[in-house]
Protein backbone atom coordinates (compact mmCIF):
# COMPACT_ATOMS: atom_id res chain seq x y z
CA UNK A 1 0.00 0.00 0.00
CA UNK A 2 2.77 2.51 0.71
CA UNK A 3 4.57 1.66 -2.34
CA UNK A 4 1.47 2.54 -4.35
CA UNK A 5 0.53 6.05 -2.60
CA UNK A 6 4.28 6.44 -3.44
CA UNK A 7 4.16 5.78 -6.77
CA UNK A 8 1.36 7.96 -7.68
CA UNK A 9 3.07 10.98 -5.65
CA UNK A 10 5.98 10.63 -7.76
CA UNK A 11 3.73 10.23 -11.06
CA UNK A 12 2.15 13.31 -9.89
CA UNK A 13 5.70 15.18 -8.96
CA UNK A 14 7.62 14.03 -12.10
CA UNK A 15 4.67 14.83 -14.77
CA UNK A 16 4.58 18.15 -12.98
CA UNK A 17 8.03 19.00 -13.26
CA UNK A 18 9.49 17.31 -16.25
CA UNK A 19 6.58 17.85 -18.78
CA UNK A 20 7.26 21.17 -19.96
CA UNK A 21 10.24 21.90 -18.56
CA UNK A 22 14.11 21.78 -19.69
CA UNK A 23 16.61 19.10 -18.37
CA UNK A 24 19.88 20.65 -17.03
CA UNK A 25 22.75 18.37 -16.51
CA UNK A 26 25.09 18.28 -13.40
CA UNK A 27 28.22 18.39 -15.45
CA UNK A 28 27.45 21.36 -17.01
CA UNK A 29 30.55 23.05 -15.72
CA UNK A 30 32.33 20.15 -18.36
CA UNK A 31 30.02 20.70 -21.28
CA UNK A 32 28.81 24.50 -21.30
CA UNK A 33 27.48 24.63 -24.36
CA UNK A 34 25.02 22.29 -22.57
CA UNK A 35 23.33 25.29 -21.24
CA UNK A 36 24.41 28.26 -23.41
CA UNK A 37 25.32 27.02 -27.00
CA UNK A 38 27.72 30.38 -27.87
CA UNK A 39 30.46 28.48 -25.33
CA UNK A 40 30.57 25.83 -28.14
CA UNK A 41 33.45 29.03 -29.14
CA UNK A 42 35.00 29.27 -26.12
CA UNK A 43 38.91 28.98 -26.33
CA UNK A 44 38.26 28.49 -30.91
CA UNK A 45 37.78 25.06 -29.79
CA UNK A 46 36.62 22.13 -31.93
CA UNK A 47 35.33 19.25 -29.29
CA UNK A 48 33.16 16.10 -29.35
CA UNK A 49 31.44 14.95 -26.27
CA UNK A 50 29.02 12.57 -24.36
CA UNK A 51 26.77 12.98 -21.01
CA UNK A 52 25.02 10.03 -20.09
CA UNK A 53 22.80 10.36 -17.00
CA UNK A 54 20.22 8.65 -14.47
CA UNK A 55 18.45 10.35 -11.44
CA UNK A 56 15.35 9.71 -9.08
CA UNK A 57 14.39 8.58 -5.95
CA UNK A 58 14.89 5.03 -6.91
CA UNK A 59 14.74 2.62 -9.21
CA UNK A 60 11.09 2.76 -10.58
CA UNK A 61 11.11 7.03 -10.95
CA UNK A 62 14.44 6.46 -12.68
CA UNK A 63 14.80 9.09 -15.13
CA UNK A 64 17.44 8.87 -18.20
CA UNK A 65 18.89 11.24 -19.72
CA UNK A 66 21.60 10.85 -22.84
CA UNK A 67 23.87 14.08 -24.45
CA UNK A 68 26.07 14.14 -27.39
CA UNK A 69 27.61 17.40 -28.98
CA UNK A 70 30.31 17.94 -31.53
CA UNK A 71 31.37 21.21 -32.63
CA UNK A 72 34.06 22.83 -34.65
CA UNK A 73 35.59 26.41 -35.40
CA UNK A 74 36.43 27.67 -38.78
CA UNK A 75 39.61 29.70 -38.34
CA UNK A 76 39.90 31.47 -41.43
CA UNK A 77 35.75 32.67 -41.03
CA UNK A 78 36.07 33.35 -37.26
CA UNK A 79 32.70 31.30 -36.48
CA UNK A 80 32.14 28.10 -35.27
CA UNK A 81 28.94 25.54 -35.98
CA UNK A 82 27.87 23.19 -33.26
CA UNK A 83 25.41 20.17 -33.29
CA UNK A 84 24.28 18.22 -29.86
CA UNK A 85 21.32 16.09 -29.62
CA UNK A 86 19.37 15.22 -26.29
CA UNK A 87 16.99 12.43 -25.61
CA UNK A 88 15.39 12.21 -22.06
CA UNK A 89 12.64 9.22 -20.80
CA UNK A 90 11.12 8.57 -17.89
CA UNK A 91 10.14 4.38 -18.03
CA UNK A 92 7.76 4.66 -15.49
CA UNK A 93 5.54 7.09 -17.10
CA UNK A 94 6.40 6.09 -20.56
CA UNK A 95 7.33 9.42 -21.48
CA UNK A 96 10.52 10.78 -24.03
CA UNK A 97 11.65 13.63 -25.22
CA UNK A 98 14.34 14.08 -27.84
CA UNK A 99 15.71 17.00 -29.89
CA UNK A 100 18.80 18.07 -31.99
CA UNK A 101 19.77 21.64 -32.50
CA UNK A 102 22.49 23.42 -35.09
CA UNK A 103 24.27 26.48 -33.79
CA UNK A 104 26.05 28.84 -34.92
CA UNK A 105 28.58 30.71 -33.09
CA UNK A 106 30.26 33.96 -34.10
CA UNK A 107 33.60 35.41 -33.16
CA UNK A 108 34.13 39.04 -32.19
CA UNK A 109 37.87 40.33 -31.28
CA UNK A 110 36.70 43.26 -28.82
CA UNK A 111 39.91 44.01 -27.43
CA UNK A 112 43.64 42.26 -27.12
CA UNK A 113 41.77 40.61 -24.03
CA UNK A 114 38.79 40.33 -24.57
CA UNK A 115 36.08 38.14 -27.17
CA UNK A 116 32.40 38.28 -27.18
CA UNK A 117 30.59 35.15 -28.98
CA UNK A 118 26.98 35.06 -30.04
CA UNK A 119 25.13 32.48 -30.88
CA UNK A 120 21.83 31.46 -32.48
CA UNK A 121 20.05 28.25 -32.37
CA UNK A 122 17.18 26.23 -34.37
CA UNK A 123 16.17 22.88 -33.78
CA UNK A 124 13.51 20.52 -34.08
CA UNK A 125 11.49 18.72 -30.86
CA UNK A 126 9.72 15.20 -30.39
CA UNK A 127 7.77 13.85 -26.92
CA UNK A 128 6.20 11.09 -27.10
CA UNK A 129 4.42 9.23 -24.04
CA UNK A 130 2.90 5.74 -23.76
CA UNK A 131 -1.03 5.51 -22.02
CA UNK A 132 -0.68 2.39 -21.01
CA UNK A 133 2.31 3.41 -18.53
CA UNK A 134 -0.26 6.42 -17.13
CA UNK A 135 -2.13 5.86 -14.17
CA UNK A 136 -5.60 7.71 -14.25
CA UNK A 137 -7.60 8.73 -11.00
CA UNK A 138 -10.17 6.01 -11.25
CA UNK A 139 -7.48 3.22 -11.16
CA UNK A 140 -6.45 4.65 -7.76
CA UNK A 141 -8.68 2.93 -4.40
CA UNK A 142 -8.04 5.32 -1.78
CA UNK A 143 -8.78 3.73 1.17
CA UNK A 144 -6.43 0.76 0.34
CA UNK A 145 -3.80 2.41 -1.95
CA UNK A 146 -3.94 -0.36 -4.62
CA UNK A 147 -4.13 0.72 -8.53
CA UNK A 148 -6.48 -1.10 -10.70
CA UNK A 149 -5.01 -2.22 -13.97
CA UNK A 150 -8.00 -0.57 -16.20
CA UNK A 151 -9.22 2.68 -16.12
CA UNK A 152 -12.45 4.21 -18.26
CA UNK A 153 -11.29 7.75 -18.14
CA UNK A 154 -11.70 8.86 -21.94
CA UNK A 155 -8.52 9.48 -23.79
CA UNK A 156 -8.69 12.23 -26.37
CA UNK A 157 -5.13 13.26 -26.79
CA UNK A 158 -2.45 12.01 -29.10
CA UNK A 159 0.68 10.38 -28.60
CA UNK A 160 3.42 12.38 -30.15
CA UNK A 161 3.99 16.33 -30.45
CA UNK A 162 6.74 17.40 -32.95
CA UNK A 163 7.90 21.06 -32.79
CA UNK A 164 10.40 23.60 -33.86
CA UNK A 165 12.23 25.25 -31.86
CA UNK A 166 14.64 28.50 -31.39
CA UNK A 167 17.16 30.11 -29.14
CA UNK A 168 19.90 33.20 -28.77
CA UNK A 169 22.55 33.76 -26.77
CA UNK A 170 26.43 35.10 -25.83
CA UNK A 171 29.15 34.39 -23.86
CA UNK A 172 32.02 37.30 -23.04
CA UNK A 173 35.46 35.94 -21.83
CA UNK A 174 39.12 37.36 -21.55
CA UNK A 175 41.79 35.62 -21.86
CA UNK A 176 42.95 35.02 -18.53
CA UNK A 177 40.65 33.63 -16.13
CA UNK A 178 37.13 35.29 -16.34
CA UNK A 179 33.90 34.81 -18.21
CA UNK A 180 30.21 35.47 -18.74
CA UNK A 181 27.43 33.88 -20.14
CA UNK A 182 23.34 35.00 -21.40
CA UNK A 183 21.32 32.07 -23.21
CA UNK A 184 17.76 32.16 -24.13
CA UNK A 185 16.45 29.06 -25.39
CA UNK A 186 12.01 28.36 -26.71
CA UNK A 187 11.99 32.04 -28.03
CA UNK A 188 9.35 30.99 -30.45
CA UNK A 189 7.65 29.64 -26.90
CA UNK A 190 6.98 26.11 -28.98
CA UNK A 191 3.39 24.21 -28.74
CA UNK A 192 4.12 20.86 -26.70
CA UNK A 193 0.91 19.67 -25.87
CA UNK A 194 -0.79 16.28 -26.60
CA UNK A 195 -3.84 17.79 -26.69
CA UNK A 196 -5.06 19.61 -29.94
CA UNK A 197 -7.77 21.69 -27.54
CA UNK A 198 -5.62 22.78 -24.62
CA UNK A 199 -1.82 24.54 -25.13
CA UNK A 200 1.52 23.85 -23.42
CA UNK A 201 3.81 25.93 -25.00
CA UNK A 202 6.81 25.71 -23.80
CA UNK A 203 8.23 28.45 -21.48
CA UNK A 204 11.00 30.70 -22.30
CA UNK A 205 14.51 29.04 -20.55
CA UNK A 206 16.71 32.13 -19.44
CA UNK A 207 20.22 31.66 -18.17
CA UNK A 208 22.89 33.30 -17.01
CA UNK A 209 26.65 31.90 -16.35
CA UNK A 210 30.00 33.17 -14.47
CA UNK A 211 32.89 31.62 -14.63
CA UNK A 212 36.32 32.22 -12.89
CA UNK A 213 40.03 30.37 -12.70
CA UNK A 214 42.60 31.18 -10.50
CA UNK A 215 45.66 29.62 -10.45
CA UNK A 216 47.09 28.07 -6.99
CA UNK A 217 50.54 27.34 -8.07
CA UNK A 218 52.07 30.55 -9.98
CA UNK A 219 55.83 29.62 -9.39
CA UNK A 220 55.50 25.81 -9.25
CA UNK A 221 56.60 25.74 -5.83
CA UNK A 222 55.12 23.50 -2.64
CA UNK A 223 53.39 20.63 -3.01
CA UNK A 224 50.76 21.04 -5.70
CA UNK A 225 51.74 20.24 -9.06
CA UNK A 226 53.23 22.73 -11.29
CA UNK A 227 49.54 22.95 -13.30
CA UNK A 228 46.98 23.56 -10.59
CA UNK A 229 43.77 25.65 -10.50
CA UNK A 230 40.77 26.67 -9.09
CA UNK A 231 38.00 26.50 -11.59
CA UNK A 232 34.76 28.15 -10.13
CA UNK A 233 31.23 27.91 -12.07
CA UNK A 234 27.97 29.04 -11.01
CA UNK A 235 24.51 29.42 -13.04
CA UNK A 236 21.24 30.58 -12.72
CA UNK A 237 18.47 29.34 -14.69
CA UNK A 238 14.70 30.34 -15.06
CA UNK A 239 11.73 29.02 -17.23
CA UNK A 240 8.17 29.93 -15.69
CA UNK A 241 8.13 29.66 -12.15
CA UNK A 242 10.78 26.80 -12.12
CA UNK A 243 13.84 28.55 -10.57
CA UNK A 244 17.16 26.95 -10.41
CA UNK A 245 20.91 28.10 -9.13
CA UNK A 246 23.96 25.38 -9.77
CA UNK A 247 27.24 26.00 -8.09
CA UNK A 248 30.59 24.66 -9.01
CA UNK A 249 34.28 24.45 -7.11
CA UNK A 250 36.76 22.54 -8.46
CA UNK A 251 40.17 22.06 -8.36
CA UNK A 252 42.43 20.92 -11.23
CA UNK A 253 45.50 19.51 -10.08
CA UNK A 254 47.71 18.49 -13.27
CA UNK A 255 45.80 15.75 -14.89
CA UNK A 256 43.24 15.04 -12.23
CA UNK A 257 40.20 16.92 -11.15
CA UNK A 258 38.20 17.38 -8.27
CA UNK A 259 35.00 19.02 -7.23
CA UNK A 260 32.20 18.96 -5.18
CA UNK A 261 28.76 21.10 -6.16
CA UNK A 262 25.31 22.45 -4.77
CA UNK A 263 21.85 22.27 -7.18
CA UNK A 264 19.24 24.36 -5.64
CA UNK A 265 15.95 25.00 -7.54
CA UNK A 266 12.12 25.58 -6.81
CA UNK A 267 9.04 24.88 -8.99
CA UNK A 268 5.92 26.26 -7.36
CA UNK A 269 6.91 25.33 -3.73
CA UNK A 270 8.37 22.15 -3.81
CA UNK A 271 11.94 22.11 -4.26
CA UNK A 272 14.92 19.28 -4.39
CA UNK A 273 18.38 20.19 -3.57
CA UNK A 274 21.42 18.52 -3.98
CA UNK A 275 25.19 18.58 -3.33
CA UNK A 276 27.88 16.43 -5.66
CA UNK A 277 30.85 15.88 -5.56
CA UNK A 278 33.05 15.05 -8.98
CA UNK A 279 36.31 13.03 -10.53
CA UNK A 280 37.63 14.06 -13.39
CA UNK A 281 40.49 12.77 -15.30
CA UNK A 282 43.11 14.44 -18.51
CA UNK A 283 44.51 11.70 -20.72
CA UNK A 284 46.05 13.77 -23.63
CA UNK A 285 43.34 15.41 -25.70
CA UNK A 286 40.52 13.28 -23.82
CA UNK A 287 38.86 14.47 -20.02
CA UNK A 288 36.07 12.03 -19.13
CA UNK A 289 34.86 11.86 -15.53
CA UNK A 290 31.93 11.25 -13.15
CA UNK A 291 29.53 13.47 -10.74
CA UNK A 292 27.35 12.12 -8.42
CA UNK A 293 24.87 14.22 -6.43
CA UNK A 294 22.48 13.41 -3.00
CA UNK A 295 19.72 15.43 -1.44
CA UNK A 296 20.28 17.34 0.77
CA UNK A 297 18.39 17.15 4.43
CA UNK A 298 15.29 15.41 4.92
CA UNK A 299 14.60 12.40 2.66
CA UNK A 300 11.11 13.29 0.71
CA UNK A 301 7.72 11.66 1.65
CA UNK A 302 8.97 8.71 -0.42
CA UNK A 303 11.72 7.83 2.52
CA UNK A 304 13.86 7.54 -0.28
CA UNK A 305 16.60 10.30 -0.95
CA UNK A 306 16.93 12.15 -4.67
CA UNK A 307 20.08 11.16 -6.33
CA UNK A 308 22.00 11.44 -10.16
CA UNK A 309 24.70 10.11 -11.56
CA UNK A 310 26.52 11.17 -14.52
CA UNK A 311 28.87 10.09 -16.61
CA UNK A 312 30.69 12.50 -19.21
CA UNK A 313 33.35 12.28 -21.96
CA UNK A 314 35.33 15.13 -23.98
CA UNK A 315 37.46 14.96 -26.95
CA UNK A 316 39.74 17.91 -27.76
CA UNK A 317 40.76 17.83 -31.79
CA UNK A 318 42.33 21.22 -31.59
CA UNK A 319 46.04 20.41 -32.85
CA UNK A 320 47.63 23.06 -30.64
CA UNK A 321 46.76 21.50 -27.12
CA UNK A 322 48.45 17.89 -27.66
CA UNK A 323 51.42 18.62 -25.99
CA UNK A 324 49.69 20.55 -23.22
CA UNK A 325 51.99 18.62 -20.85
CA UNK A 326 49.47 19.13 -17.98
CA UNK A 327 48.89 22.20 -18.16
CA UNK A 328 44.63 21.64 -18.25
CA UNK A 329 43.52 24.91 -17.66
CA UNK A 330 40.41 26.35 -18.71
CA UNK A 331 41.99 29.46 -20.97
CA UNK A 332 44.90 27.69 -21.93
CA UNK A 333 46.91 28.85 -25.16
CA UNK A 334 43.97 31.64 -25.05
Amino acid sequence: MKNNKNYFLLVLLLSATIFGQDFIYKNQNKVMGSMNPSFYGFGDSSKAGLIYGVEGFDQSTKIENKFGFANYFFEDKDFSLAVDANLLQISSLGYSNSSANLHYIYKATLSQEWVFNPSVSVGFGNSRLDFNSLVFEDQINVLTGSIAGISIDPINVGNKSNYLDIGAGASLHNSRNLFFGLNLKHLNRPETSFNGIKSNAKDIFMSLQVGYEKDLNPYGQGLLPDYSFLYLYNTFSKQGVKNRFDLYQEAILGNVSFGINEHFNNYEGFSVSQIGTSLGIFVEEIEFGVNYSIEMGNKASTGSAYNTFEFFIVFDFNPFKKNKRGNNSKFYDM
